[in-house]
Formats: structure tokens, C-alpha cells, sequence
């Protein structure tokens, strides 16, 4: 009875790290204005200073359901956290975060796992940067 109970609590165990560490990923990733280093898209005009036009390189961390894209550029704000739970089954949707002026920003994702594209807006910007694995 006890090496039953063992047993399956082990197989358990192994089956639950193997669910999580699938979904766990970190890769290389570059961010940019989505059409190249304007600061005019979407018919609006934004601020010209560098946290909007100027290219973001960091590394993106998936740990369980939590994104941080983690910059090495030395423009403030390039770094962010988000919850990644309100994302549908197949990895698609959108997640909102606060960044570090208190300011609301959302992520876009399109099915699928591991390294992909994903998108940024903010708010009140009509312009969009677009974060692409690096190889």
C-alpha cells in the first residue's frame, strides 16, 4: 500500500515538473518600433525622446506565468514583468502590465510557446513595438 501511494505520488511529481518546465523559456530578444525608428505611426504623434524610438536588446525570461523581458540598453523603462495567465490555451491573447512611470501597457501574442514575436502598445500611444527572438 505505501509503495503504491509511492509510487504514484512520484509519477505524479515527475509529470507536474515536466508540465512546468515546458512551459518555462529564455531566449535573445530585440525591440523596436514596429515601422522602423519613426516617431509617427498610426496617424499619431509621440514623444521623441529614446524610450519609444530607440531599440531595446534584452533577454526574455518565461518562468511558470510570468514574462520579464530584462533590457541591457541603458534607456530607462525597456524592462518590464507580466502576468501571463490571462493568455488562452494555445498561448495567444493579451496581457496588460504597469511600467515604472505607472503607466499601462499591453502585450500581444499569437499561438504558440517557447521563443516568438510579441507586440507592445501602450494606452495612450498608437504606435506599437514589436519583440523578436534573436539568432
Amino acid at each position: 500500500m505505501r509503495l503504491g501511494l509511492f509510487l504514484t505520488t512520484l509519477i505524479g511529481l515527475v509529470g507536474a515538473s515536466h508540465i512546468s518546465s515546458a512551459a518555462d523559456a529564455t531566449w535573445a530578444a530585440v525591440g523596436a518600433l514596429e515601422n522602423g525608428m519613426s516617431t509617427s505611426c498610426g496617424g499619431g504623434t509621440v514623444s521623441t525622446g529614446p524610450e519609444w524610438t530607440a531599440t531595446a536588446y534584452g533577454q526574455v525570461d518565461i518562468k511558470r506565468n510570468t514574462l520579464t523581458f530584462k533590457s541591457t540598453s541603458p534607456i530607462p523603462n525597456h524592462s518590464f514583468t507580466v502576468d501571463l495567465r490571462a493568455l488562452q490555451p494555445d498561448g495567444s491573447g493579451k496581457v496588460a502590465g504597469i511600467d515604472n512611470n505607472n503607466r499601462e501597457f499591453y502585450l500581444t501574442f499569437d499561438p504558440g510557446s517557447g521563443a516568438r514575436t510579441f507586440h507592445m502598445t501602450y494606452r495612450l500611444k498608437a504606435c506599437r513595438r514589436v519583440y523578436t527572438p534573436r539568432t
